[in-house]
């Protein structure tokens, strides 16, 4: 090998090839194609032809002009026994070759080997081979002939270009099957849909409580995916979130839109009967940053609604005074309401109105008192108590014994025996 040096910092080559010692050739390439690759980064050639020397050429052009990897190979039967031994990246096969043609070798490796990029060597005028080819599934043909130097360049360039479309794809899937196991591992029921309103995500927890299989939603459109939950087509919350409609929207009075997402809480009947759930849905974004679809989950909240119902029953049936007092976002505490034994024993039903403070609720210096123990009650936590507590109503005076407790941070109880 002999170099030398010019202004652009190109290196020549002067190369014997092994079975043809007579034949010499040179290949002149840029110094910056010479940097080492790391071995992640390189692309493996399978090379099938039947003449050595050019195998040898194609060899030596690739790996010194690219990050190729080159195995060569001289029939189309040997190259079948590489592939069940290592995988590459992509084969380069002429299409005349002893035994076996390219084009019977690609057949071989579509059935068998699935897309691995695929480019044959043609002779000229062999358009019809070139046609057949392409049809079967080469991603690129190259017709013998010419400059070596300018044919191995464009090989190499079809060869980059085949795999990085390949391996773009390969991406592609495994992130849409990643996305696909995460969307299937959530509890919740839960599905997604593109800008289009084409179904893209249907889980297994909507497959179970719709009776409805992924592969029966997958694709569909127009509405499909509110069918299998209210057996029409109509606007789901996710439909909501990617198309505003105001007026449709009043059917969930319960609605919230915060931070480009929706909550609501709906009902719906399936297997005929009644189930709560809290819809959520939020935006899909594509690699853009712009919103390529939405995804919605429904919780069940069947059992927490029941026993909410549960909870009013015995607040509004129970035989002693109860109010409940929160604090505002002013840092009031303000009656949020009480039940109907607590207007009977107290008579401060029309005092204890939700939204009023407290202090309007029991004014004077005993009003004081109470007022500063439930504050404190429902800042801190713990629970209180205050014997023989007078109120004063329409000129006459009472008198309670009044137990207050924390039911959650901010919120205070007030029970009157």
């Amino acid at each position: 090998m002999e170099s030398f040096h010019n202004t652009k910092l190109w290196c020549s080559f002067y190369y014997l090839t092994p079975s043809y010692p007579e034949v010499s050739i040179r290949i002149s390439v840029p110094l910056i194609y010479l940097k080492e690759i790391p071995a992640s980064d390189m692309i493996s050639v399978l090379f099938v032809d039947d003449e050595p020397v050019l195998v040898d050429i194609g060899r030596l052009f690739l790996e010194r002009v690219g990050n190729f990897s080159v195995t060569g190979v001289e029939s189309a039967q040997k190259a079948l026994e590489m592939l069940s031994e290592k995988p590459f990246d992509v084969i380069i096969a002429d299409y005349q070759m002893p035994g076996m043609t390219g084009i019977d070798l690609l057949r071989i490796v579509r059935s068998q080997y699935g897309d691995i990029p695929f480019i044959l060597f043609t002779g000229r005028g062999r358009e019809d081979v070139a046609r057949d080819a392409i049809n079967i599934g080469a991603n690129f043909y190259v017709q013998k002939g010419g400059d070596p130097k300018l044919q191995f360049a464009d090989i190499a360039h079809k060869v980059e270009t085949a795999v990085e479309r390949r391996r773009a794809l390969i991406a592609i899937k495994t992130s849409e099957q990643r996305f696909h196991d995460i969307i299937n591992f959530l509890p919740d029921a839960t599905f997604a849909i593109n800008t289009d309103g084409s179904i893209i995500a249907w889980n297994r927890e909507i497959e179970r409580i719709t009776n409805t299989r992924a592969e029966d939603m997958i694709g569909k459109w127009g509405f499909a995916h509110s069918i299998p939950f209210y057996g029409k087509r109509r606007p789901m919350i996710i439909d909501l979130l990617l198309h505003p409609d105001p007026a449709f929207e009043q059917i969930y009075p319960s609605l919230h839109r915060e931070d480009g997402m929706i909550t609501a809480e709906g009902v719906l009947f399936l297997n005929d009967k009644k189930h709560f759930f809290l819809a959520r849905s939020s935006f899909l974004y594509g690699p853009d940053g712009k919103i390529a679809g939405a995804i919605e989950s429904l919780r069940d909240i069947t059992r927490q609604k029941e026993s909410e119902e549960k909870l009013i029953r015995v607040f509004d049936h129970l035989p002693l005074g109860l109010q409940i007092f929160t604090m505002n976002k002013n840092g009031h505490l303000v009656c949020t309401g009480g039940n109907p034994a607590s207007e009977e024993i107290t008579g401060l039903g029309t005092r204890c109105s939700p939204g009023r403070p407290i202090e309007d609720v029991f004014p004077g210096e005993e009003g004081q008192r109470i007022c500063a123990v439930s504050k404190k009650v429902a800042m801190e936590g713990g629970k209180d108590s205050i014997d023989n507590l007078e109120i004063s109503l329409d000129g006459s005076k009472r008198h309670y014994n009044v137990r207050i407790f924390q039911t959650y941070p901010g919120e205070v109880a007030l029970i009157y025996l």
